[in-house]
C-alpha cells in the first residue's frame, strides 16, 4: 500500500513540474514574440537589450526602464499602447500583441518580487475566469 501511494504521488509531483515547464514555455515563447514585434516597431525609438543601437533621444525610457519604472503596472502599460501619446505613433495593436510585449517586459524586470506586468489569466491562454455562481 504504501508503494502506491508514493508511486502515486510521483506521478503527482512530475505532472505538476510538467505544467509549470509548460506554462513557464509558454510565457518564454510569448515574450519571443513581444520582442520581435517590439524590434520591428519599437526599437527605432526605445533601445532593447541585446539591441545593435546604443542610444536613444533623451526622454525615451528603454525597454528595461519601462519594465522597472517604480509602480510599473501591466495596466498602464496597456492603456499607454491602447492610446499612445505623442510623440508615440499609433500603430494599432491587438490585444494579443500588447500581452506579448507585456510578456517581454516581465522578462526584464530587475525586481522579480515586485507585482507581476501580466495578470495569471494572460500568462496561460487556456485558462478562463471562473464562472459566477
Amino acid at each position: 500500500m504504501e508503494h502506491r501511494t508514493l508511486r502515486a504521488k510521483s506521478i503527482s509531483m512530475f505532472g505538476t513540474a510538467l505544467l509549470l515547464c509548460t506554462a513557464d514555455s509558454a510565457a518564454q515563447t510569448r515574450a519571443q514574440r513581444g520582442a520581435d514585434l517590439a524590434q520591428h516597431l519599437c526599437a527605432s525609438c526605445h533601445l532593447m537589450p541585446g539591441s545593435q543601437h546604443t542610444s536613444v533621444t533623451a526622454g525615451i525610457p528603454t525597454f528595461t526602464a519601462i519594465a522597472n519604472k517604480p509602480g510599473q503596472t501591466g495596466r498602464h502599460i496597456e492603456l499607454v499602447l491602447m492610446k499612445p501619446h505623442s510623440p508615440m505613433p499609433d500603430v494599432q495593436l491587438t490585444i494579443r500583441e500588447i500581452e506579448n510585449i507585456l510578456h517581454l517586459l516581465q522578462t526584464l524586470r530587475s525586481d522579480q518580487s515586485a507585482p507581476p506586468l501580466i495578470s495569471p489569466l494572460d500568462a496561460d491562454p487556456k485558462s478562463t475566469p471562473p464562472k459566477p455562481s
